[in-house]
């Protein structure tokens, strides 16, 4: 549960918490004090987005610097471009322009450590989005819970169409550059989904590694599908190979880039009319396709785009002395024909408003910056 800092020592409190969250002093204890009494004017945050080739990350970057431009804060955005060196070259970079606030995410998770222990010798404050550095406080998707959520609402899908494990053949799509911390959201829709689906073997999420092809027999199989629509589209007719094609085929991803080209592959080969899809992030081509109530079944939906406006309120918390959990997450719901338009005005990607933050993360509400946005239900 989140700590607060004594009032009467707040600001003392606020520096020696982001001492600690990057392991050395701060850049600027003054910037500091102004944060915590939830000023933004003139602060100074560096975004490393993890690649530029995805629109649900241009989307995401956009409402961040729009929002943070909104509350009188400057921003300059870094791309990551997917590798690892590049994140590298990215962090040196953020550190040399000492910005008040770093926000990392990252483009693959196995050069974190180094860019965490860039951070902490900078001494400069920083939240990791979606994968793990060491040092930032974290800030993603409860992927385990989001996933299960998905599975229940792709069953009554497949339920509707008499599709079951005698009949139907699930193919899940890790990103495997983002490890773990991402692909358990994959795993875990495997687990939930074979759990409550008629005459499907059940696997736990924790019998299917990272590298598992096939999961049982006709009934299960994983793989690499990337993050972008063409790296969706290439393994997914690599995969498809595999598959008997009399049967019927649910594909799942972790991002509606990827969802893109399974849909192209699908339809090169034939399979739409057999196939339901489940999405990721809430993209406008996710929105529309699951607005139509076809093979796009269903999406996953953490407010993507809008993570902006957490992002700012978590950096006003730490600042105000808040120990974040270890993890905070946004307002989750899988999309579906019927709740789409409940959520996003009818035809566009437009907000109307996000349902309540989880728990664990409602210490956001009390920084005030997300009533600044009034999008959130309980942040009027």
């Amino acid at each position: 549960m989140p700590k607060r800092a004594l009032s009467g020592i707040a600001v003392m409190a606020a520096v020696a918490l982001l001492t600690a969250a990057c392991g050395t002093t701060t850049n600027n204890p003054a910037t500091t004090a102004k944060i915590a009494k939830g000023n933004l004017k003139g602060v100074k945050f560096a975004f490393a987005m993890p690649t530029s080739q995805g629109q649900v990350y241009v989307a995401q970057q956009k409402t961040f610097t729009t929002q943070a431009q909104a509350l009188g804060a400057k921003v300059t955005v870094y791309d990551n471009h997917g590798d690892a060196d590049t994140m590298l070259r990215n962090a040196d970079l953020m550190v040399a322009a000492r910005p008040d606030v770093i926000v990392e995410y990252p483009s693959v998770a196995n050069a974190t450590d180094r860019v965490g222990q860039k951070f902490k010798t900078a001494g400069i404050p920083c939240i990791a989005i979606n994968v793990p550095v060491k040092g930032c406080s974290f800030f993603n998707f409860d992927q385990v819970a989001l996933a299960k959520l998905g599975a229940q609402a792709m069953a009554k899908k497949m339920a509707a169409r008499g599709w079951d494990g005698t009949n139907t053949t699930v193919l899940i799509g890790q990103a495997s550059q983002l490890g773990s911390s991402v692909n358990i959201a994959v795993t875990s829709f495997y687990d939930e989904l074979s759990r409550i689906v008629p005459n499907m073997k059940h696997v736990s999420s924790s019998a299917i590694t990272s590298t598992t092809t096939q999961i049982t027999a006709d009934q299960g199989y994983q793989g690499d599908l990337g993050l972008t629509a063409d790296s969706g589209y290439t393994a997914t007719l690599h995969s498809l190979q595999s598959m008997p094609q009399k049967r019927n085929l649910v594909v799942y991803t972790v991002s509606d880039d990827t969802t893109q080209g399974v849909l192209r592959a699908a339809d090169t080969q034939g399979r739409t009319a057999k196939t339901l899809l489940s999405g990721y992030g809430g993209t406008l081509q996710g929105l529309n396709a699951v607005r139509e109530g076809g093979v796009w079944a269903t999406d996953q939906n953490g407010f993507f785009p809008q993570w902006g406006e957490f992002l700012l309120a978590m950096s006003v918390a730490i600042a105000q002395g808040v120990e974040p959990p270890a993890l905070t997450s946004p307002p989750q719901v899988v999309l579906t024909k019927e709740n789409v338009d409940t959520y996003y005005k009818p035809g566009t990607e437009e907000l109307i408003k996000m349902p309540a933050l989880p728990k664990a993360s409602r210490y956001l509400l009390d920084t005030g910056i997300l009533q600044k946005f009034g999008n959130v239900e309980g942040a009027e």
